[in-house]
């Protein structure tokens, strides 16, 4: 052969394995775990996911889903994605995105963010969730989870502590997929989680080698990269945010002995800890009358005589542990060691009474850091199932077999800690207060950013309000303090913040900034200079509320405009969804909490699912600029699921495979998705997709809604209906228009 006729054949068939590869990423990338985070800290979080083939690793991140401008990438081809990003502000709301260089595969949306830590040692509001043993995979699990997080609301859960068990029953890779990945996908893509081994992760897990699915699955400090010192394993370690200073111990299989080498480390970080609140977690309780026995279990008693006496010399304030299947709250204690026969409220209690500010009055502490002033012990390892016990131990104040999980609101030098049962109630709580530093003197400082249509900076009737623009608060030394974004009503609010001087800053983004401090009154004029964003600085006193902080804000050539249509938020009542089956042809479904698809669903035949929204709230004026699904996957599938515009009218009460006669009436293809895991997903319209939703709108195209049908698969895929109890979880319509 001759050279260029060598040359001319190895650059073709280079093309054609390259051509190969890149059609291979491109069509067989799917998530199949997460995203889920790991060691917040105020600069950065780790984030992490897996994929079902591997590829290069992309995170994107900004102050709003449509914004996220920072970029950070992996180039090693993997399955098991973590990514560290970093340099970010310090308690600030970040949305992002994951997936390759080349493909999103998840977020970007409103659901999928992390919030910064706030600066190490300042004293900020914080919620932490509590759950033990809570791995069981079923009903219990989930009651207990819901609960949660019907209580919390829209409050952000800053951290999340794992007591141990986290997936029944040997901790393997499938069960913590089924058990913690499947059960909780909204906490693991929006909180950081913090856990710590218990006895049933670590059948198959080994913390002298730190292998096994436990420690491939976390990402945790071992070289004390959220603060602390650093321990130089991940089957213990310690970490701070804000005011508080956290020690995870391995109470399973590391040795427990004193002078070893986790022992050794906990005094050390000890020492050097000087945070207003030293929490201490781990799995084997060293005070319990539950499902195990604290007396004749001998992690439970090498925990108790060997490592409470450290913490207790160091000022512990409050230690939390699970393995007994039961609620247990102790008295505020300090000194007992021994078995249960050796309590005595005389000896071992410092304060007495329930703790209680509505009650005999809070637990007081003399001062941070002070040593045998006393320290709460709670087991609560009742948030997957309960397993009795005599319950009767002498050094607790409250002892329950109800399945539940523990919150805790820290702020400045009060600590609030609640048990949640499965149900939503309260069923115990004390609050800790401590003396002898500064409680912070707190203010709030809120405001609205309005669109100023006729920019004249006067916010006036009729003018709508701004979501998602980013709004920082600085101190008058230009120090940041916190950043928040805008909610649907165009208002942020900075809570609980030190009382000092203040300026804001709004970032206005493609928009200009309205004149400022125009007309004669401040609730209604804006207040930021057009030139950089700022106000003027302004005074915070203690307990104050500084209000009317505003800024209006116009585009040239029209706003613009989001609508998302989705039953229950706000208000809006207008989704028709429901599916048919070739097998049952007279049958209709529209009262179903499920639409379904299936190429081959047995006796049922084949199954389409049906969706149409009202878009009667946009104007029929408006020009579609993009448009996007979002469905909730309660069952997974394998297969590859089309959209396709409906070619016939069909109502969700009566439509039948008879009557919508889907296989014949498909029109357009305007979207595709994988289903692969459970949890959102959100489908873009293509340009054709785009374009029917225009036709919706404008009037021009009869709205028929979409069809959702296999593409040959009989795995089949269920998603949740406008008729699920959870609204967050019904299917959306989002449409951008001007």
């Amino acid at each position: 052969m001759k050279p260029s006729s060598f040359v001319r054949v190895f650059t073709l068939t280079l093309a054609v394995l390259m051509t190969t590869t890149l059609a291979h990423d491109a069509l067989a990338l799917s998530l199949t775990r997460g995203p889920y985070l790991q060691i917040g800290t105020p600069h950065g979080v780790i984030v992490r996911w897996r994929s079902d083939v591997a590829s290069n690793s992309r995170v994107r991140v900004g102050t709003s889903p449509t914004n996220l401008t920072l970029t950070f990438d992996d180039a090693a081809s993997t399955t098991e994605h973590i990514v560290q990003v970093s340099g970010l502000d310090p308690q600030t709301k970040y949305y992002y995105a994951i997936g390759s260089t080349t493909q999103t595969l998840s977020g970007g949306d409103s659901n999928t963010y992390f919030h910064t830590a706030p600066t190490t040692g300042t004293q900020q509001p914080t919620r932490i969730w509590v759950i033990g043993d809570a791995g069981t995979g079923n009903s219990n699990q989930a009651a207990v989870y819901n609960a949660y997080r019907n209580f919390t609301g829209t409050n952000p859960t800053h951290l999340w502590l794992q007591l141990g068990d986290n997936a029944y029953n040997d901790g393997t890779d499938a069960e913590f997929q089924s058990k913690m990945f499947n059960m909780y996908p909204d906490m693991l893509r929006q909180s950081v989680t913090w856990p710590t081994l218990g006895n049933h992760d670590g059948h198959s897990a080994d913390s002298a080698t730190q292998t096994g699915p436990y420690y491939q699955i976390f990402s945790l400090p071992r070289n004390a990269e959220a603060g602390g010192v650093a321990s130089g394993t991940e089957a213990y370690y310690s970490f701070d945010y804000g005011n508080i200073h956290f020690i995870v111990l391995d109470s399973y299989d590391s040795s427990r002995s004193v002078g070893g080498p986790m022992l050794s480390w906990l005094e050390s970080d000890l020492q050097a800890s000087g945070a207003d609140w030293n929490i201490a977690y781990w799995h084997h309780p060293p005070y319990s009358k539950g499902s195990h026995d604290s007396d004749s279990d001998t992690a439970m008693t090498q925990m108790r005589q060997n490592v409470l006496p450290i913490l207790e010399n160091y000022g512990v304030d409050l230690v939390l542990t699970g393995h007994s299947h039961s609620y247990e709250r102790s008295k505020f204690i300090d000194g007992h060691y021994g078995s249960s026969s050796t309590f005595s409220d005389a000896t071992h209690v410092v304060q007495s009474g329930s703790g209680r500010t509505d009650g005999t009055g809070a637990y007081t502490k003399t001062g941070v850091g002070v040593a045998h002033a006393g320290a709460v012990y709670a087991v609560a390892g009742s948030s997957g199932k309960t397993s009795g016990g005599t319950l009767n131990h002498p050094a607790m104040y409250i002892s329950l077999n109800e399945l539940g999980s523990m919150v805790l609101d820290v702020n400045g030098l009060t600590l609030d800690a609640k048990f949640l049962n499965n149900n939503g109630t309260v069923r115990d709580y004390f609050t800790m207060t401590k003396e002898g530093g500064t409680p912070p003197q707190l203010a709030n400082v809120s405001g609205l950013v309005w669109q100023d249509t006729d920019a004249d900076g006067i916010r006036e009737t009729g003018e709508s309000f701004l979501q998602g623009i980013e709004v920082r608060l600085y101190s008058d030394a230009d120090t940041l303090v916190a950043t928040q974004i805008t909610n649907s009503s165009g208002a942020y609010q900075f809570s609980s913040v030190a009382a000092g001087n203040y300026y804001a800053q709004f970032f206005a983004g493609a928009r200009t900034l309205s004149p400022q401090d125009q007309g004669g009154s401040d609730s209604v004029d804006s207040d930021a200079n057009p030139a950089d964003g700022k106000t003027a600085v302004f005074g915070a006193s203690a307990g104050s509320s500084v209000a009317n902080i505003d800024a209006g804000m116009y585009l040239a050539g029209g706003e613009p405009q989001t609508a998302q249509l989705q039953d229950g938020l706000n208000g809006y009542a207008g989704t028709a969804d429901t599916y048919v089956a070739s097998g049952k042809a007279g049958t209709h479904y529209g009262t179903s909490t499920a639409v379904l698809a299936d190429g081959s669903d047995g006796s049922n035949g084949r199954l389409v699912g049906l969706m149409a929204w009202d878009v009667s709230s946009i104007p029929s004026t408006a020009t579609v600029t993009n448009a996007t699904v979002t469905l909730q996957v309660s069952n997974a599938s394998a297969g590859t699921y089309n959209l396709y515009a409906a070619d016939t009218a069909w109502t969700e009460g009566g439509a039948t495979w008879n009557g919508v006669d889907p296989l014949n009436n498909q029109g357009t293809l305007i979207g595709t998705f994988q289903p692969s895991s459970t949890g959102r997903h959100t489908v873009q319209l293509n340009g054709a997709g785009i374009s029917l939703v225009q036709g919706w709108v404008s009037g021009s195209a009869a709205n028929n809604g979409f069809m959702i049908v296999d593409d040959g698969s009989s795995d089949g895929v269920d998603l949740r209906s406008s008729e699920y109890g959870t609204q967050a979880q019904r299917p959306k319509l989002t449409v951008n228009y001007q």
